[in-house]
């Protein structure tokens, strides 16, 4: 493992695979901040899923007709199915800004709320987005708020 990663993988082992109970991470950052690049290193460096939300097909592009009613638990239940096939101890999650942008911040908070308190996923959740910063976690509980990094440009 590099030097460079260590930090961030150790982290996400301890917020995603490690947690007793919520089992979910997030990696924050302005656009261009480095964040796919540092999510895509960390599946490959841990056999970790990675999930690009847009490009995939079957995700993204099967809410053309329902996105405007798409809700966070809609998007939650999904998580939680594609947790059920994820053949990795992380499944990592990134490009849902496509999705979050048509959120209202009210819907963002639902969202970041009952996906870091989720109890018993099948595994661990990385989200990666821009739209989201650790300020947005002030709310949660402070055990929640540690599992945010926000990468700086």
């Amino acid at each position: 493992m590099t030097s460079a990663l260590e930090p961030y993988s150790r982290h996400f082992l301890n917020c995603c695979v490690y947690a007793p109970r919520y089992k979910v991470g997030w990696l924050t950052g302005a656009p261009l901040a480095g964040k796919t690049r540092l999510a895509r290193a960390l599946a490959a460096e841990h056999g970790w899923h990675y999930l690009d939300y847009t490009l995939d097909t079957g995700y993204f592009d099967m809410l053309i007709t329902t996105i405007s009613t798409y809700s966070p638990d809609d998007l939650i239940r999904d998580l939680w199915q594609w947790c059920r096939a994820c053949p990795a101890a992380v499944l990592i999650c990134d490009h849902l800004d496509a999705l979050l942008a048509t959120w209202s911040g009210a819907q963002r908070r639902v969202f970041v709320a009952r996906l870091s308190q989720a109890q018993d996923l099948p595994c661990g959740v990385m989200i990666v987005t821009h739209l989201l910063t650790c300020r947005d976690f002030t709310f949660l509980r402070s055990e929640v708020q540690q599992t945010c990094i926000h990468l700086q440009e």
